[in-house]
């Protein structure tokens, strides 16, 4: 049987040239003279060049809409564009939150044609749509029983947090952000360890220091000058987000509030501008790229050995402190 090195040495060429003269390289300029004596040395030989692996089609569902955005999905599609590149994947259908619960004729097509899906919020009147797909599936951040999910301990994370809080000395603590998963507001992890965090250090759990923005800025500055308005006292203020801590900070400064000296403030995530906010933003890191990239190895794996996972793998997390919390005298 011919190789690869037996057509090259006919055709007084490289196997590399070989190679992507064979596989339509559209990148790689040769002369007419060149391609002919290679396709020439492979009919005389009998050549069988092994036909290119079939690119897959991935698509990714993510926690956006029309009106919001985070860096922190961005870094999640970033992984997963990483990892794709890299093993002969590509995202074809990026589709947000709201598209989703729309779900047009088009964009059921669209869905249907694809290898595999890659989810990191689901309207829950569509988990039936999707297992009725019978496609390979990731969940990121979001745990649906029956799939594989990809995250990190959202208690643990939180209560990291909420720790760093209460041994800075904080005690009259405010939370501006939105629902941390798909859970009710009240009822999500992030809710379960504040109230579990207040009612160990006796602090009062009152609904008038705990503002649900729905990941919205503007609704966030509304929510900050009403919390001021009714408790100027406050302390430290937790934003569901690094991009709610931004704006907090800012509407501080122009309220001509001192952070950390009169407030401090610390956010969720660790996007890369947090350490240039005015101050360095005190933050969780997430390994959101970590994530993606790991949802699209396990997502391939399922569709190249066409096996369903159903685990959850939890990837760490870390506290990074930074200038805009203090600890209490």
């Amino acid at each position: 049987m011919s190789t690869i090195r037996d057509v090259a040495k006919a055709a007084q060429v490289s196997p590399a040239t070989v190679s992507r003269i064979l596989s339509a390289d559209s990148s790689f300029q040769t002369s007419v003279e060149t391609k002919a004596r290679v396709l020439q040395a492979v009919q005389d030989l009998h050549y069988n060049y092994p036909s290119k692996k079939k690119q897959l089609h991935i698509g990714c569902v993510m926690s956006l809409t029309y009106s919001y955005s985070d860096p922190y999905f961005n870094d999640i599609l970033s992984g997963i564009q990483s990892y794709c590149s890299k093993h002969n994947a590509f995202i074809s259908l990026v589709v947000n939150h709201l598209q989703f619960q729309e779900m047009s004729p088009n964009l059921i097509h669209q869905i249907e044609e694809l290898d595999g899906l890659i989810i990191t919020d689901l309207p829950e009147e569509k988990l039936d749509f999707i297992k009725e797909l019978k496609k390979k599936i990731v969940f990121v951040d979001n745990y649906v029983q029956g799939f594989c999910n990809i995250g990190y301990n959202q208690l643990y994370a939180n209560k990291t947090v909420m720790d760093h809080i209460i041994n800075c000395g904080y005690r009259k603590i405010a939370y501006i952000g939105g629902p941390s998963d798909c859970h009710d507001f009240y009822s999500s992890p992030r809710m379960i360890i504040i109230r579990d965090t207040f009612r160990k250090h006796n602090i009062p759990f009152t609904k008038d220091v705990i503002h649900n923005c729905d990941w919205d800025p503007q609704l966030c500055s509304l929510q900050l000058r009403e919390l001021l308005n009714k408790h100027p006292d406050t302390e430290v203020i937790f934003a569901g987000s690094d991009s709610l801590a931004m704006v907090i900070l800012s509407q501080l400064n122009e309220l001509g509030i001192k952070c950390p000296e009169d407030i401090g403030v610390i956010g969720f995530n660790d996007i890369d501008l947090a350490k240039n906010f005015t101050p360095p933003l005190t933050t969780l890191k997430l390994p959101s790229v970590e994530m993606g990239e790991t949802a699209a190895r396990v997502l391939i794996e399922q569709i190249e050995k066409d096996v369903v996972y159903n685990y959850q793998l939890l990837l760490p997390v870390e506290l990074i402190e930074r200038k805009s919390t203090l600890k209490k005298q």
